[in-house]
């Protein structure tokens, strides 16, 4: 099942192309809102800093505002995405396992989008990594702010 998740990112990762940034003047970057490879970079991060923040203080709501009106968390959308948060979270409590942590591996933007692939992992408040996993995130410009359009674990 895991080389079927990886072979699908893997084939979502070509259609949507290369690991790099496209180099473009910067007449065409205003027109087209193309973002330099540095600055893709430094928006993930804050968004994942973010994120990571907001699941420590338990505040599914925010986290659900994370994702585009459209959004899709896996098989889920809408309301299902803030229920399966707060689940998440309510979780994380009984499991002592508040802190999330998103690494980055390869970001790059294609057309309006946003793609980024990495890994995730749990800890407890020792600081021991209780679980771990590779997500694949689609993020889209909206109301002038990057929200998360497609959320894939891997």
């Amino acid at each position: 099942m895991k080389t079927t998740l990886l072979l699908n990112a893997l084939m979502i990762c070509l259609i949507f192309g290369s690991s790099d940034l496209r180099a473009q003047s910067s007449e065409s970057k205003a027109s087209d809102n193309t973002l330099d490879n540095e600055s893709a970079w430094s928006i993930i991060s804050e968004l994942d800093a973010k994120f990571s923040e907001n699941y420590l203080l338990g505040d599914s709501l925010a986290l659900a505002a994370t994702y585009t009106s459209d959004a899709q968390f896996g098989c889920l959308e809408g309301a299902e995405i803030a229920a399966a948060w707060g689940k998440s979270i309510r979780k994380s409590i009984l499991n002592n396992t508040r802190t999330l942590k998103f690494t980055a591996l390869s970001v790059w933007q294609q057309d309006e989008f946003l793609i980024s692939v990495g890994t995730y992992e749990k800890f407890d408040s020792e600081n021991n990594r209780v679980s771990d996993g590779r997500y694949l995130i689609t993020w889209k410009m909206e109301d002038g702010v990057w929200k998360i359009y497609r959320d894939f674990g891997l």
